[in-house]
């Protein structure tokens, strides 16, 4: 698959996830509003179980992927337990997470096609960007730093990235970072979605050298506005 192929694919994957976001949204903030319908309707064949666990030495050794002894994933829950776990789920940090791992495999690829050897195991292509809390790009010298470690994984030379869009990866790292490292789970998955995209065009426009515009939208286009 070709570079513009690609990132077609990565766009096109990442507005359907907004789309499965938007909805699971919309449907929450709905029980929500009417929570009291919300847990009546359960009453009809309970179709939200709950889950426990029961540990012991005996039972733990006798886990396995094929024999769930710790698990009880089908116990008699009373609807009225779940009116008040609808906006529990971490829903931002989850999905925020989600899109960052699709721009990281993205850039993987890039990264290797552009600068093959260029990752040792295990490495990340946004290694040299850093997304501390202290990492400030009001020092010239730091930015200049980090644009180049942007640029280094795809071999670019001649190119400047923008610096809105490193400070856009500085600012996704450092979101996944409070995530993953801190266990913050309030964030902003709409700021770190608009990241993302943005940090894969840019890629696309580094890498790619036809420079075909990037139009996606996988549904009806009634205005004519992503047209070839």
């Amino acid at each position: 698959m070709n570079i513009f192929d690609r990132t077609n694919a990565l766009l096109h994957e990442l507005v359907t996830f907004k789309l499965a976001y938007d909805v699971s949204c919309y449907l929450a903030d709905r029980a929500r509003a009417d929570w009291r319908s919300f847990e009546m309707e359960q009453h009809e064949e309970y179709p939200i179980r709950g889950c426990g666990v029961i540990a012991t030495p005996a039972l733990i050794k006798e886990w396995s992927r094929e024999n769930e002894t710790l698990l009880h994933l089908d116990e008699d829950l009373a609807p009225e337990n779940t009116g008040s776990e609808i906006d529990s789920f971490p829903r931002n940090a989850v999905s925020t997470t989600y899109v960052y791992s699709l721009l990281e495999a993205y850039g993987h690829e890039m990264c290797d096609l552009r600068n093959q050897g260029y990752r040792k195991e295990r490495q990340a292509w946004h290694h040299g960007v850093y997304g501390d809390e202290d990492a400030v790009l009001g020092d010239e010298a730091f930015f200049e730093k980090m644009e180049n470690n942007f640029r280094k994984p795809f071999a670019i030379e001649g190119q400047v990235v923008p610096r809105n869009i490193v400070t856009a990866l500085v600012g996704l790292k450092r979101e996944r970072n409070r995530i993953v490292h801190e266990m913050e789970h309030t964030c902003d998955f709409e700021l770190s979605f608009r990241y993302v995209v943005a940090i894969a065009c840019c890629i696309y426009t580094l890498c790619d050298t036809s420079k075909r515009p990037l139009k996606v939208y996988p549904w009806e286009d009634y205005h004519g506005k992503y047209a070839p």
